[in-house]
C-alpha cells in the first residue's frame, strides 16, 4: 500500500513538473510580440527586404513597407501609448539566452550611428524557443527589461517595454527570428526573399497562432495617428514630438496626420472643420514616390479673439486615381 502511494505520489509531481516547463516553440503558436492590437492601434511598419539589389528595398508584397537589407519584422506603436507604456511580449515559450539593458532612448536620434558603437538592437532579449526557434526583440526602453539571463519564460509574457534603443528613428519592437541557426522572415517563416513578392508571398506562415496570422494579414496605405496641436509645425519635425496644447488662445490650430505606406501618385487629404461645420483649413501632397511613411497638416493662427468654443473636426483621406481609399477623422473640443 505504502509502495503504490509514493508511486502515485511519484508520477503525480512528474506530470506538474512537465506542465511548468514551457513547451518549445511548434507550429502554430507563436504570439504577436507586444500587448497593443496590431491592425487597429498599432502596425507592422516595416517587413523584411524582398530585394536582393542594394538600394532596392521591397516588402513582401512588391511594397515600399520596408528598407535596405531590413531582416525583421518592426511593430510600430503610437508614441504616446509608448509614453504611457507598451509591453514587449514572448513571441512562444522558451528560455532567455542574452539581455541587453541600460542603452539610452534616443542615442541614435541625437548621435547617429557612431552613438551605438555597434550595438545597433539596443536594449533587447534574445529567446532560445526549442526545436531549433530562436527570437531576438529589440529597441526597448531603458531600464525596462524585466527578465534575467537563464529565466524561462511562457508565451505572451512580458519582457520589458517597446523604446528608443538602438538604431530606430520612432518607437517599435523589432523582430528578428531564426530556425536551425539560420535567419528567416518572421512573417513567412521561410528563407528572406526566396521567390518573387506578391500578395501570396505575404501570408504569415504557420509557426504564428491562428489570432496572431489574422492581425498580421497584409494591410495596404492606411492612416497610423491623428492629432492636434497648438504649435506650429516645423521643417523636419516630426508629428508625433508636437504637443497636444491646442486651446482657444494658443499661438495656431492644427490638424495632423501620418500616413503608413502611400504609393506614387497618391494624393493624401487632411482637411480641418469647425464647430459650425465651416472648413478651417486644407492641405494636400501628391506622393512623387512609394513610400514607408509620410505626414502633412492643416491649420491656421489663432485670430483675435481666439478661436469660437466647441468641437473641431479633423478629416484624413488617402485618394488613388480620384477616389477615396481610406480615411480616418479626429475631433478635438475647446473650451
Amino acid at each position: 500500500m505504502h509502495y503504490h502511494r509514493m508511486r502515485l505520489l511519484l508520477l503525480l509531481t512528474l506530470t506538474l513538473f512537465c506542465l511548468a516547463v514551457p513547451r518549445p516553440a511548434e507550429a502554430q503558436n507563436f504570439v504577436l510580440p507586444l500587448d497593443c492590437a496590431v491592425g487597429d492601434v498599432c502596425l507592422v511598419q516595416n517587413y523584411a527586404d524582398w530585394n536582393a539589389a542594394t538600394g532596392a528595398a521591397t516588402d513582401p508584397n512588391c511594397g515600399p513597407l520596408t528598407y535596405d537589407g531590413h531582416d525583421g519584422l518592426d511593430f510600430r506603436a503610437p508614441a504616446d501609448r509608448v509614453r504611457a507604456g507598451v509591453s514587449v511580449l514572448a513571441p512562444a515559450a522558451g528560455v532567455v539566452r542574452g539581455v541587453r539593458d541600460g542603452e539610452a532612448d534616443g542615442a541614435f536620434l541625437r548621435g547617429g550611428v557612431a552613438a551605438l558603437n555597434g550595438r545597433d538592437c539596443g536594449n533587447g532579449v534574445r529567446i532560445d524557443h526549442g526545436n531549433g526557434w530562436v527570437s531576438q526583440l529589440c529597441h526597448m526602453r531603458s531600464g525596462s527589461v524585466r527578465v534575467h539571463d537563464g529565466d524561462r519564460v511562457t508565451a505572451g509574457q512580458a519582457l520589458g517595454l517597446i523604446g528608443l534603443s538602438g538604431h530606430t528613428e520612432f518607437p517599435h519592437v523589432h523582430l528578428s527570428l531564426w530556425r536551425n541557426d539560420t535567419k528567416i522572415d518572421p512573417l513567412t517563416g521561410g528563407e528572406i526573399g526566396a521567390g518573387a513578392c506578391g500578395a501570396g508571398a505575404a501570408r504569415p506562415g504557420a509557426h504564428w497562432s491562428a489570432a496572431a496570422r489574422s492581425a498580421l494579414a497584409y494591410r495596404d496605405t492606411r492612416w497610423f495617428e491623428l492629432g492636434f496641436t497648438g504649435a506650429a509645425p516645423t521643417q523636419g519635425g516630426n508629428a508625433e514630438d508636437l504637443p497636444a496644447n491646442a486651446a482657444r488662445q494658443s499661438a495656431a490650430l492644427v490638424f495632423w496626420a501620418i500616413a503608413v505606406g502611400p504609393r506614387q501618385g497618391d494624393v493624401l487629404r487632411v482637411r480641418l472643420y469647425g464647430p459650425d461645420g465651416a472648413l478651417v483649413g486644407e492641405g494636400t501632397r501628391t506622393q512623387p514616390r512609394d513610400q514607408a511613411q509620410a505626414w502633412l497638416f492643416t491649420g491656421r493662427r489663432t485670430p483675435a479673439g481666439g478661436w469660437p468654443a466647441g468641437a473641431y473636426r479633423g478629416e484624413a483621406a488617402v485618394l488613388r486615381g480620384g477616389q477615396v481609399v481610406q480615411t480616418r477623422a479626429a475631433t478635438v473640443t475647446l473650451r
